[in-house]
């Protein structure tokens, strides 16, 4: 092992992206978020200053496009080419450049995302929590930490970008009531949340019924999370886990996903040629909170005949609204408002 292979990444708790440089042409350094559920896209800024990055002056085409979790999309210029892409000593081979106003649009000081390019069947991409660095090694004769949780990894043809395991997760709620989740999720490293159910995941209601769950503000809207003690494959006690829940609709291709924070717990290994996932325990998880996160308590929205009225009332205790006694305005929305959510 070469720890000149090794890159270092650090994570901003207020954007929550695991970042890291990334060496352009050979010659231009870019810090990128890595994210597997996402593509290689870079800055439009960012490549203004390095004009070289673009080969040629018009795109191919322009489309809407943007984070499966935002409320809106933005403008997005697609070039049929890449640059050469290195991490480390290690070149990855992209066939499209999506290029956008990443910094504005993220709200991040990244230039942009890369992900583990679908043609990728040779390496071994090692992402260390334990001293926080990435490093891709070559598969043939490489042997993951003996401790290490082993799963298939699964690509699905409708989605190649993305990769999706299967674990079963046994969960206790404070409130002693158990669940056994056994379900394909999708890997989703440029998501902090620790777990992810959509609403038509079957689990959905089980979670929210529990007297401890914790509405958090986002953006307009909120999320949900419950906290749980799980065990991992009947193996593995994950104590704190968090479970998310979101009452609004989103691009996100899967009902089920897991996320940094789950993550973080291990060191994780993406076996790109034996097509497998490697999870090796380590002892000092510390979870990424953005500061700025509030509690909610309620939501305001317009119905359509242009009048303001609350629509949600938090249904947990430090809800002060709740206990002056605030309700749904008797006048509802008469569709459900069809926004999306935003990491």
């Amino acid at each position: 092992m070469c720890i000149r292979d090794r890159v270092y990444f650090c994570i901003n708790p207020k954007d929550r992206q695991i970042v890291l440089p990334v060496q352009l042409n050979d010659s231009i350094t870019a810090r990128l978020g890595f994210d597997t559920g996402g593509q290689f896209v870079l800055d439009s800024m960012f490549c203004a200053t390095h004009s070289s990055i673009k080969h040629r002056l018009f795109s191919d085409a322009q489309l809407r496009n943007g984070s499966g979790w935002a409320n809106f999309l933005v403008t997005c210029s697609i070039y049929s080419n890449a640059p050469i892409v290195r991490v480390g000593k290690v070149s990855l081979k992209y066939d499209v450049t999506q290029i956008m106003n990443w910094k504005w649009y993220m709200n991040s000081s990244s230039e942009g995302m890369f992900n583990i390019p679908p043609n990728d069947t040779m390496h071994v991409w090692e992402l260390n929590f334990e001293h926080n660095y990435m490093e891709i090694h070559l598969a043939q004769n490489y042997r993951m930490p003996d401790n290490s949780l082993i799963f298939p990894l699964v690509r699905k043809k409708e989605y190649p970008n993305l990769l999706y395991v299967r674990l079963p997760i046994k969960m206790e709620c404070a409130s002693s009531d158990t669940l056994m989740i056994n379900r394909m999720f999708m890997i989703d490293t440029g998501m902090a949340w620790d777990i992810v159910l959509m609403q038509e995941a079957n689990e959905f209601s089980f979670f929210n019924k529990q007297e401890d769950v914790v509405w958090t503000k986002y953006l307009n809207r909120y999320h949900r999370y419950c906290p749980v003690d799980a065990i991992l494959a009947d193996t593995l006690r994950m104590d704190s886990l968090r479970v998310y829940t979101f009452d609004f609709i989103n691009r996100a291709p899967s009902n089920y996903l897991i996320g940094q924070n789950f993550l973080k717990r291990f060191n994780v290994f993406f076996d790109m040629k034996h097509q497998r996932i490697g999870f090796q325990p380590i002892p000092n998880f510390t979870r990424v909170v953005n500061p700025l996160h509030q509690r909610f308590h309620i939501l305001v929205e317009k119905n359509r005949y242009g009048r303001w009225v609350i629509t949600r009332v938090a249904d947990s205790k430090d809800n002060y609204y709740k206990a002056a006694g605030l309700r749904l305005s008797l006048i509802h929305i008469s569709e459900p408002t069809r926004l999306l959510s935003i990491s």
